[in-house]
């Protein structure tokens, strides 16, 4: 399963960044700002791949910080 990013007009670039850096294993402060400007020009972006129940974990916690976030199947 794929857990992707999709923007919005709520939260800003800081928090943003703040969150998926806090959130997302291995993501630094420049993989988040990339994150951030990719979402913030196509309207959403990969951010995790996972199996359940992590990525399920992970979906709430980004869902409780005020993220907007969509798991999806892989295709194959």
């Amino acid at each position: 399963m794929s857990l992707h990013l999709m923007n919005d007009d709520v939260n800003s670039f800081d928090y943003v960044i703040h969150v998926l850096c806090k959130r997302i294993p291995l993501c630094n402060s420049l993989r988040a700002e990339q994150i951030a400007m990719l979402v913030h020009k196509s309207g959403e972006c990969h951010i995790h791949t996972g199996f359940p129940p992590e990525i399920y974990i992970l979906y709430a916690q980004l869902q409780k910080t005020g993220l907007t976030v969509q798991l999806k199947l892989d295709k194959k």
